[in-house]
């Protein structure tokens, strides 16, 4: 279970062009659950929703996280938030329906993830998603869907969540996701938990200073590390060394000598990044997800190496199970969560957030 299941970044979960409405059925991948056995009828299912500054997507899934069925929108994130949330409950009602007369299997529970820092009253540090800083995102899909409760959260510390309990993080204690994609991000997990944080923001990586940015950087507007190792940042700079557009995990292939500087200075950060949060947290295992796992041959190796002299106990380190959609998975094993655990009372925050909060 998430650490705080009221309502609790930066991720790769909003790349993608929307596609419209249409609606396709899953099947088992080693991407997703292993559905049931044909011909069984699942007892129940939930729906998890993915908002994303591009697309947002849906889908209904059966008792054991499996997706049946799931469908993507254009978010239109310029339009605000109230049609957003009015054509995905709008959706998740057609898959509610779909789920008694196709499956004969009832919809037990909802939950959404969105990218930033998901508050009851609010979401932080989501550019993306313009208009949605005084978003109630539980109380309002609750009202628009017509049901008591849905649970929500950020949508890397959901994917972590499917990655504890399908995935790459399943039998370690405690363990660290990262989410290295346009953005980085983490989450830690511990005791079949995943931290929260006081203000919902632990995990939000992107804003540790690796040296050589001012101390007052945060407060700012800059993300410091995110800056050096997130694939956009990346990106940019390789393009204006190679005067041509170069994906963000193709950099880590490429034979330019300047590139390749590049590639090799960010994964030296990133590994001393994650060498300073295992002597801190002393994980059993990291799992590596998001779009730069594109090019995991080149990146796993190069952080265990570098792992191996900086740290005393040096983690285990896997690529993530849920390497695509981890942000949707992550939203459908939050609702399977939530029919364990009783709702806890919205925490009071700190009147006076600090740093990249205020």
């Amino acid at each position: 279970m998430l650490e705080d299941c009221t309502p609790l970044s930066h991720s790769d979960s909003d790349t993608g062009t929307g596609t419209g409405t249409g609606t396709g059925t899953g099947t088992g991948t080693d991407d997703r659950p292993t559905p049931a056995a044909a011909g069984d009828r699942p007892p129940f299912t939930v729906i998890g929703i993915d908002f994303g500054g591009t697309k947002t997507e849906l889908a209904l899934a059966d008792a054991h996280g499996a997706v049946l069925t799931r469908v993507r929108l254009d978010t239109l994130a310029e339009r605000g938030p109230d049609q957003t949330l009015a054509r995905a409950a709008e959706a998740a009602l057609r898959l509610a329906r779909e789920a008694e007369e196709r499956f004969g299997a009832p919809v037990a529970a909802h939950a959404a993830v969105a990218p930033g820092i998901v508050q009851p009253d609010r979401i932080l540090l989501t550019p993306n998603l313009p208009g949605w800083e005084q978003l109630a995102l539980s109380a309002r899909l609750a009202e628009e869907l017509g049901t008591p409760r849905v649970a929500v959260a950020n949508d890397v510390r959901a994917g972590a969540l499917a990655e504890l309990r399908f995935g790459a993080l399943r039998d370690a204690d405690p363990g660290l996701y990262i989410s290295l994609g346009t953005g980085i991000a983490a989450a830690l997990t511990v005791g079949g938990r995943v931290i929260a944080g006081a203000h919902q923001a632990a995990g939000e990586i992107a804003y540790i200073n690796p040296g050589g940015a001012p101390a007052d950087a945060v407060a700012a507007g800059h993300a410091p590390l995110e800056e050096l190792v997130g694939g956009k940042s990346l990106g940019d700079r390789a393009e204006e060394l190679l005067g041509a557009p170069i994906g963000a995990a193709d950099l880590f292939r490429s034979t330019d000598p300047a590139v390749r500087d590049l590639a090799e200075h960010a994964l030296t950060v990133l590994a001393v990044t994650l060498a300073n949060l295992s002597v801190f947290a002393d994980p059993a295992r990291i799992v590596i997800g998001g779009g730069l796992m594109a090019a995991s041959d080149v990146i796993l190796p190069a952080l265990e190496r570098l792992l191996a002299g900086a740290t005393p106990f040096a983690p285990q380190l896997r690529a993530a199970r849920f390497r695509k959609d981890a942000s949707l998975h992550g939203a459908v094993t939050l609702a399977l969560d939530s029919l364990r655990t009783p709702p806890k009372p919205a925490r009071s925050r700190p009147t006076t957030p600090v740093g990249a909060l205020r």
